[in-house]
């Protein structure tokens, strides 16, 4: 009998440890599973709370007036809002960007504001969209005879001699061009829209107009003009290599017939 129960013990020792660890499971994942479910109860009634907040509906280039169809209020988590961010978009109507806006960016009094103009001369603030402000170097005769005003437009002619180009030649370079500044005498940035009355429709870019007491500067040395990045290698390339004419344009021809380049050779040969 004792060689019996010495021979079962073990096994029912086994079964019992069986049960137990399968016990201690079962409660272990019950535990677990509470414990998860008490964290996701807390999570849901703990949520964050949310604000609305006006943010920009697309994107917004600096110094423009906003309109209402260029903002929007959209909920944000607490900790996602920026400090002063503007919760109404009535406050904003009318307003300039001092800076560019992202689609979706919020905002704040440091990004809107009359204090976007630092500068009311600034000419940057006349650029249009995608232009360089560059200086060509200029002489009384090389720039109309000195009766160039900001606003005029000019076709650009480089003259390049044969050690340079192996012949002596002038091109066109770029037509239809916008003069910024002569010398020290510059377009001035003003709202567009604005009337005799000086009321400025509300989303209209800053762009540039002639100075009244404008004055000639036929002692100017240089030239502003507004051009394309690319345009803006082209004159720098020209310059460094060659001589720049300016040719004034007549008031609304904006015809772009390029004359080709001219050489002396026609006229040289007998």
């Amino acid at each position: 009998m004792a060689r019996v129960i010495a021979g079962t013990s073990p096994e029912r020792a086994n079964r019992l440890m069986l049960a137990a660890a399968v016990v201690f499971a079962a409660i272990a994942s019950l535990l677990v599973f509470l414990a998860l479910q008490r964290q996701g109860d807390g999570g849901s009634g703990g949520a964050a709370q949310t604000t609305g907040v006006a943010v920009a509906a697309r994107d917004i280039p600096a110094n423009t007036k906003l309109t209402p169809d260029m903002l929007e209020v959209r909920p944000l988590p607490g900790d996602a809002v920026l400090d002063g961010a503007y919760e109404k978009i009535e406050p904003l109507v009318g307003l300039p960007t001092r800076f560019p806006l992202a689609k979706g960016e919020q905002l704040t009094p440091l990004k809107v504001g009359l204090e976007a103009i630092q500068d009311e001369d600034d000419l940057a603030l006349v650029l249009p969209a995608g232009k360089r402000g560059v200086a060509v170097e200029v002489t009384e005769v090389t720039s109309v005879g000195g009766l160039l005003l900001p606003g005029n437009r000019v076709d650009v002619i480089a003259v390049f001699d044969a050690g340079t180009t192996g012949i002596d030649k002038a091109v066109t370079l770029l037509r239809d061009v916008e003069v910024l500044s002569v010398g020290q005498e510059a377009q001035q940035p003003v709202p567009a829209g604005v009337e005799a009355s000086g009321e400025t429709q509300a989303g209209d870019p800053i762009r540039g107009q002639r100075p009244d007491n404008v004055e000639r500067q036929p002692g100017a040395r240089t030239v502003t003009l507004a051009v394309s990045p690319e345009e803006a290698q082209l004159l720098a390339l020209a310059q460094e290599n060659g001589k720049l004419w300016l040719a004034l344009r007549p008031l609304e021809d904006t015809e772009g017939l390029s004359p080709g380049e001219a050489t002396l050779l026609p006229f040289l040969t007998p």
